[in-house]
């Protein structure tokens, strides 16, 4: 959610909902895409220490101005229609969690530009039980301009490169012989390259209690690790997403800018 221009009137915490839509493939490389929406609750809190805000769930361990290390965290939608893996399981909702290291550059007239590096677990779940999928390493680096075109206007690109454990690749792309048929051989999935991803993302603050969100991802697996398996059908594919925030509630005093 795009910050208030003013620093001093952001309030220390904010909660409500968040109705968001993406169009993407079912999973990384699937050459099968669908459309998914939820209504999650959110919650924005601008703490010395711990920030939920719009770079996401962020534990700050240190913090020197330019550079900050912290705990981030990311989340994934489920697939179970996906016709590459008929007849085999589903694929469960997936979060990540770990510390990431920053390195921050203020350009002046709103903009930034930082790297990030990210070691993060990735979990899957149903809601009935939560399985550890292995880990992602992800170098990034981002831009933002905050205040363009219109006042309470956030753009922002970057640049992502992914490497995956072998328990996560395995997780998309592993064919156990039990799974096999005539057009899916058995594979057996290996650690390395994930793949790359192209992002830009405009936000606008239509209220001091709502805003919208268009995001846009280019994800390419060129030279991807497990390009060989009967489950990876596109290298290269693009995700649209969309989303609504309202907080209606708020409290505090000024957060952390």
């Amino acid at each position: 959610m795009p910050e208030s221009p003013n620093p001093a009137a952001r309030p220390l915490w904010e909660a409500g909902l968040a109705v968001v839509g993406v169009r993407g493939p079912d999973y990384p490389a699937a050459g099968s895409t669908h459309n998914r929406a939820a209504v999650v609750p959110i919650v924005i809190y601008r703490g010395e220490r711990l920030r939920v805000d719009d770079e996401g769930v962020r534990g700050r361990l240190l913090n020197t101005g330019e550079f900050e290390l912290d705990i981030s965290a990311a989340a994934a939608f489920n697939a179970r229609d996906s016709p590459a893996r008929a007849g085999m399981p589903g694929l469960d909702y997936t979060f990540e969690l770990g510390p990431q290291a920053i390195y921050r550059r203020n350009l002046g007239g709103g903009q930034q530009l930082s790297a990030h590096l990210q070691l993060r677990g990735v979990f899957s779940t149903d809601w009935g039980s939560i399985e550890g999928r292995g880990y992602v390493v992800q170098p990034e680096l981002r831009w933002r301009q905050r205040g363009w075109p219109l006042a309470g206007s956030q753009v922002q690109l970057s640049a992502q490169a992914t490497w995956a454990s072998e328990e996560l690749q395995r997780y998309f792309y592993q064919v156990d012989p039990a799974y096999a048929t005539s057009t899916r051989a058995t594979y057996d999935a290996r650690a390395g390259y994930f793949g790359a991803a192209l992002r830009a993302s405009w936000s606008q603050r239509l209220s001091p209690s709502m805003a919208v969100s268009l995001g846009l991802t280019l994800n390419d697996h060129h030279g991807a690790a497990n390009r060989d398996s009967p489950l990876f059908q596109r290298e290269r594919d693009v995700q649209a997403l969309v989303a609504f925030v309202w907080t209606p509630w708020r409290g505090g005093g000024a957060g952390e800018p």
